[in-house]
């Protein structure tokens, strides 16, 4: 079973270089995000920490798969998931208020390590797109679920009476 503290990383006695990590993700990851979209996956996250002496920059790639359920048929498949971000963790006293930015995280100058499980997870959210469809098939045919998607066709709609004004704008087509 994975834990939170599996992603620590205790940097304060990282040299100033490039230190390389990588974290395979599956199932037992996204069970520790309660109500997670993602239930199955396997995906590889290789890691490139650049440390200086006040910041430190985080160079994540992931590739693999997640199994997500097609918004078309609702049925899962597996979607490719390919994907590289980078975050800059910079070294400052955290004020009341203060929000991280995009790419820019803040810690405490007292902190030893840094929980990147977070960093991960939101990330491979972030590159799912808002709607996923089953990818075609070799043929480049629907590889929906066929049953699923002859129930829902919808009859198709029966052409109102158009408006003797506006029919003759169709003529102009």
């Amino acid at each position: 079973m994975e834990r939170r503290r599996n992603f620590d990383i205790h940097f304060l006695g990282l040299k100033n270089a490039v230190h390389h990590f990588e974290y395979e993700i599956g199932d037992s990851f996204f069970k520790l995000y309660e109500k997670s979209l993602i239930s199955e996956a396997n995906l590889l996250v290789k890691l490139n920490l650049d440390k200086k002496d006040s910041f430190f920059i985080l160079n994540f790639q992931v590739d693999g798969m997640v199994n997500l359920p097609c918004d078309r048929c609702n049925e899962l498949f597996d979607y490719e998931l390919i994907t590289d971000f980078e975050i800059i963790v910079k070294f400052e006293e955290i004020e009341d208020g203060m929000l991280d930015e995009a790419d820019v995280v803040y810690i405490s100058r007292n902190e030893t390590s840094i929980n990147i499980a977070d960093l991960i997870y939101d990330y491979i959210l972030i590159n799912i797109p808002m709607q996923v469809f089953h990818p075609n098939d070799a043929n480049g045919n629907n590889a929906c679920n066929p049953e699923i998607l002859e129930k829902l066709k919808i009859a198709p709609k029966e052409e109102k009476e158009i408006d003797l004004r506006w029919s003759n704008l169709k003529k102009l087509k």
